[in-house]
């Protein structure tokens, strides 16, 4: 790999957790140069303006969560303990900060809504992902009779969703993991109830 490429890198990998963390207006151009340590001209040989490092900031960061998600899928055979897995990594997100700042879409969607139109649709599509992701669970899920034959795919998927995202939300807000784990009960008990035939 090229030294530029390298640098280009590392600016992203480094910026991405001062994004997720203080968010798109709480992070200054000179504190990206300070943790990247990489003066301003270096910042400006690769990027355009802070809007192009926050939008590859995100992608970053949403790789992160999406690779922590995958691994710990792919432990699991089957379709309910591949759903019930997806709430065990959401508290380790937040216990053990294993994706600096928490869940960059809940972070990005929160912040961007009205201010950041692109940051918006990144955090839009990312959800979309996810969500068709554990769509493709919940599918094989049914095609192997593990859960329900009559279940809205999009509704289950919604609800799991909003519940890990809302204890991610008041974990983050209270300083407090007892409501990531409180909510991902929940989301477990939905699933072993609502969703296992």
């Amino acid at each position: 790999m090229r030294k530029g490429q390298m640098t280009k890198e590392h600016i992203i990998r480094q910026s991405a957790g001062l994004f997720n963390t203080k968010g798109y207006m709480g992070t200054s151009l000179s504190e990206i140069m300070e943790r990247c340590n990489v003066r301003k001209g270096g910042i400006y040989n690769h990027f355009e303006n802070k809007d192009e490092i926050a939008l590859a900031a995100f992608d970053y960061s949403f790789m992160q969560l999406k690779s922590l998600l995958m691994d710990a899928i792919s432990k699991k055979a089957s379709p309910t303990d591949q759903m019930l897995e997806i709430c065990n990594v959401y508290v380790t997100l937040i216990e053990q900060d294993a994706c600096e700042g928490g869940c960059p879409i809940l972070n990005t969607a929160v912040e961007s809504d009205d201010g950041h139109p692109l940051l918006k649709q990144k955090a839009q599509l990312a959800m979309k992902e996810l969500i068709s992701e554990l769509g493709n669970i919940v599918k094989e899920g049914m095609a192997r009779h593990e859960f329900r034959s009559d279940l809205d795919v999009e509704t289950a998927c919604s609800v799991v969703i909003a519940l890990i995202e809302g204890g991610v939300m008041m974990s983050k807000l209270f300083d407090d993991t007892k409501y990531i784990r409180h909510c991902t009960e929940q989301a477990k008990a939905y699933i072993k109830e609502q969703m296992v035939a």
